[in-house]
Order: structure tokens, then sequence, then C-alpha cells
């Protein structure tokens, strides 16, 4: 899961730089934020995970 969220948070700075050069389209900043709620949800789904775990 945290390999995920890495990529998720990788791909979001990449989108984001890319985003900065064009000052026109507002639909890079939407896949921003799309890569960095990916990246949360892996981070929530791997600690529920770890809880459920735990309680076996």
């Amino acid at each position: 899961m945290n390999n995920i969220a890495c990529g998720a948070v990788a791909q979001a700075g990449l989108v984001a730089a890319t985003a900065s050069l064009d000052g026109e389209a507002e639909w890079p900043l939407l896949q921003v934020a799309g890569w960095l709620t990916t990246a949360t949800e892996s981070m929530l789904e791997a600690g529920q995970v770890e809880v459920t775990l735990a309680l076996i």
C-alpha cells in the first residue's frame, strides 16, 4: 500500500509541475487532486488492513 501511495504522490508532483507550466488549463489541477486522493485512500486502507490483521 505504501508503494501505491508513494507512486500517487509522485504522479501528483509530476502533474503539478506540468500544470504550473500551463497557465490556461484547469484539468491538470484536477488530476493532482485525484492523485492525492488516491494516496490518502491507499494509506487509510493500509491502516484498516493493519488493524484488522491485529484483531485476528
